[in-house]
């Protein structure tokens, strides 16, 4: 019998990225979706996105880090000290406007890890690490004992997220590792290499066999995308714009967000989410 998988990861709220990922992975003959997680966030895409993937045959899904950041905003982990947890939780309440509560009772149900077996063959699907889905121990340049991490004597093949960069490789016994790369926010540290496309994978399995790997880089209209996201009010559309036209997103500029935040007044915003959230939970 003959399986092919579209391997979907890291969409970061891109709903025109997707789109574009969804009917290319239609004219390869994709039968199902494997969706490796970091859904939502920074960009606009809430209940369309959602309405997008409800029409996938999805049979299996992991939780990234960006989604347990939505669900650690949610539980009122966060405060107002720092600027990455201000951004967050404005960010957050931002898509609670736009997305049906059913959807978090979803997100929270993700696994880290989940395990699939096609005519035999067995795989391993996280977003990073079996255990952690954060940090850096995957990044494409690091040794084979790091990536043996994601590796047991029950999987053949690991499959995870998280670096938004399209890699093949082993593991030190010989199994099969693949990053499909990102679809919504790609990341290119050779300029020659940087394109603005979103990224998947497809792969074939037949009777038993993994015979196909291919790693697709799809256009769609990144401007329309920004236009989208600009025509619904997105927060911190000034990192968007960039990440858009530039490939680069400066979430970890503490002083950038600091001024974005003095002048949009998000710290107001973000408190007075908090301060429901406070309430609801009391």
């Amino acid at each position: 019998m003959n399986h092919k998988i579209a391997i979907l990861s890291d969409i970061h709220g891109n709903v025109t990225a997707l789109e574009a990922v969804i009917a290319d992975a239609k004219t390869q003959g994709a039968s199902e979706y494997w969706l490796m997680g970091d859904i939502f966030l920074p960009g606009p895409g809430a209940n369309d996105l959602v309405a997008l993937l409800k029409d996938l045959p999805i049979t299996a899904s992991v939780r990234g880090n960006w989604d347990d950041c939505v669900l650690e905003a949610l539980d009122g982990q966060y405060g107002l000290e720092d600027p990455q947890e201000v951004q967050l939780l404005r960010m957050t309440q931002y898509l609670m406007e736009r997305m049906d509560p059913e959807t978090i009772v979803w997100l929270r149900s993700l696994p880290m890890l989940e395990k699939k077996e096609v005519d035999g063959l067995r795989f391993s699907l996280s977003h990073n690490l079996p255990n952690k889905n954060y940090g850096g121990d995957l990044s494409v340049g690091n040794n084979t004992d790091k990536f043996d991490q994601l590796l047991d004597e029950e999987t053949d093949v690991a499959i995870y997220g998280h670096v938004h960069k399209q890699l093949l490789r082993y593991g030190s016994q010989g199994q099969q590792i693949i990053n499909p790369g990102t679809i919504g926010m790609p990341y290119f540290d050779w300029e020659a290499l940087k394109n603005h496309r979103a990224q998947y994978a497809v792969i074939e399995v037949e009777d038993g066999e993994l015979v196909n790997i291919l790693f697709r880089k799809v256009s769609y209209d990144y401007e329309a995308e920004l236009e989208l996201a600009k025509s619904k009010d997105l927060p911190f559309i000034e990192m968007y714009e960039e990440l858009r036209r530039y490939d680069n997103y400066r979430g970890h500029n503490i002083e950038l967000l600091t001024s974005l935040i003095e002048q949009h007044n998000y710290l107001q915003e973000a408190n007075a989410f908090l301060q429901s959230i406070k309430t609801h939970k009391g």
